[in-house]
């Protein structure tokens, strides 16, 4: 068990807790661990203001948000894309031969096998927007986000 702090350190705690600073920077200058700076500030009715880490939890929440908003949208697109590609003309290639030759053509439409693996890469991107949408959409009421989203995209 650890000795019992000194009167005068534990003066300073004090004084530092009143006049606001945080529990990890007071622990760090008195060095003490914060769960005894929180001891002291529990024993003498004082607590920290979490003001500051709530509001900072908001933005990151909001900041969040826009960015799965901006990545399903992205998805979106890029699905879109790929189902273009399956309607156009199509460079098929190779490389090969005991020369290292490299051959190409261009088709009026993509083979078989690209159009399966484009249809693929579509239906995962479209599936990856939907996820992202679901989760967003969770059924919590998110308002304020999407108010704040809607007026920063435009959309």
């Amino acid at each position: 068990m650890p000795p019992p702090l000194d009167p005068e350190l534990k003066a300073a705690i004090l004084e530092s807790i009143k006049a606001g600073g945080t529990c990890r920077g007071i622990a760090r200058s008195a060095d003490v661990s914060p769960s005894t700076v929180a001891k002291i500030a529990r024993e003498n009715g004082l607590g920290f203001e979490r003001t500051q880490t709530k509001n900072a939890t908001e933005a990151k929440v909001a900041d969040n948000a826009a960015l799965r908003a901006s990545t399903s949208r992205r998805f979106l697109v890029k699905a879109n894309e790929l189902l273009d590609q399956m309607d156009g003309e199509h460079t098929v290639f190779n490389f090969g031969g005991k020369d290292n030759t490299f051959n190409s053509k261009v088709l009026p439409k993509p083979p078989v096998s690209d159009l399966r693996n484009l249809m693929t890469a579509a239906a995962v991107a479209i599936d990856k927007h939907l996820v992202i949408e679901k989760h967003d959409n969770s059924g919590e009421s998110h308002a304020a986000v999407d108010a704040w989203l809607t007026e920063m995209t435009g959309l």
